[in-house]
């Protein structure tokens, strides 16, 4: 996919949250000797779509008639249409052009209609269990894919967060090869319930063909990920962002209870999978010194984990934006697939 979407842009140029990011090529500087046409404006193109093959959706990739190229990643909704408009808009304002759409999603529809070209489920991709497939995004399959990558949103009362995009860093495993799926729920009024689902979805894909399983989540999302595991989920990693069940700190009747349950939580996982636990700084659902919980009892347990308490530069429950996904991102993926250990994890 890689190889392909590369050589179609280089042709084509011859002839990128939290919210949402944006990415643009800047102007080139000149530069000593002959330069032929378009050769700049190639290289910058070629290093942003190699960046933004490590967003996750929805997420567009346009180019200008003179090689510059755009894109946009990260934006929630039922299709990617906003990312598009936005991406499009984008490079309108930097270039003074109308630009062409390459990229949408994991999609080469460079000179046609997106929605000619993009489906709203990939073809052949069936729910697993309880999980679904990212909309609009293209899948292997159990055979071809080198893994699956289960994402899980966190969860606002009274706001449906079944369109909330995946965080950005899931980029760094879709681009290795992983199978998207997501892990949806409209209302979150059965914890044990939601757990078990997740844990038998995961023995499903199993049985399905995929290799490996990575469940991965931010608040809630990520707090059933490990109540997942903890039920003896068959994964093969877990990444927790901001892991929450209790509310706000300062709305708990009793703030003894939260600690105790994420203690009792990380208790009852056991050696095997590699886990990665993020927590921020000013996080206003976070009781205290679970990062300390996490650290001695997956040790003791034998639990091969990276705990990342507090990151420089990163405050609040929902810190994990583009800019922790750029940091992060990389180092998430080297551990989870190698047991690899380098900075700033």
């Amino acid at each position: 996919m890689r190889q392909r979407i590369c050589t179609l842009i280089v042709a084509a140029l011859c002839g990128a949250a939290a919210a949402a990011t944006a990415q643009t090529t800047p102007q080139t500087a000149p530069q000593a000797g002959p330069q032929a046409p378009g050769q700049a404006s190639n290289s910058d193109a070629a290093r942003l779509l190699s960046d933004f093959q490590n967003f996750g959706p929805h997420r567009a990739f346009v180019v200008s008639p003179d090689g510059r190229a755009s894109w946009w990643a990260g934006v929630s909704g039922p299709d990617p249409g906003p990312a598009i408009a936005s991406a499009l808009k984008r490079c309108l304002e930097r270039t003074k052009q109308d630009c062409k759409l390459h990229i949408v999603n994991n999609y080469t529809v460079t000179g046609h209609d997106w929605r000619e070209l993009v489906p709203a489920r990939a073809v052949g991709a069936v729910d697993i269990g309880r999980l679904r497939p990212q909309p609009y995004w293209s899948m292997r399959g159990p055979q071809l894919a080198s893994g699956l990558l289960v994402w899980s949103h966190g969860y606002m009362a009274g706001r449906n967060s079944t369109e909330s995009p995946p965080q950005s860093w899931v980029g760094h495993f879709t681009h290795l090869g992983y199978d998207l799926y997501r892990f949806d729920r409209e209302w979150i009024a059965d914890w044990a319930s939601d757990a078990t689902a997740l844990a038998d979805a995961v023995a499903r894909a199993k049985a399905m063909g995929y290799r490996r399983v990575i469940l991965a989540g931010q608040s809630a999302g990520a707090w059933v990920s490990l109540a997942a595991l903890q039920r003896g989920a068959a994964a093969d990693g877990v990444i927790s962002i901001a892991a929450a069940h209790h509310g706000t700190v300062e709305k708990m009747r009793d703030q003894t209870r939260a600690r105790s349950e994420w203690q009792r939580l990380l208790e009852g996982i056991k050696r095997g999978p590699r886990l990665i636990v993020v927590n921020f700084a000013d996080d206003a659902y976070d009781v205290g010194g679970r990062m300390d919980d996490a650290r001695s009892i997956l040790a003791r347990n034998g639990v091969d984990a990276e705990i990342i308490d507090a990151p420089e530069g990163f405050k609040g429950h929902g810190a994990a934006d583009s800019t922790f996904s750029r940091k992060f991102g990389a180092c998430f993926a080297a551990f989870i697939e190698k047991g690899k250990r380098q900075a700033p994890c």
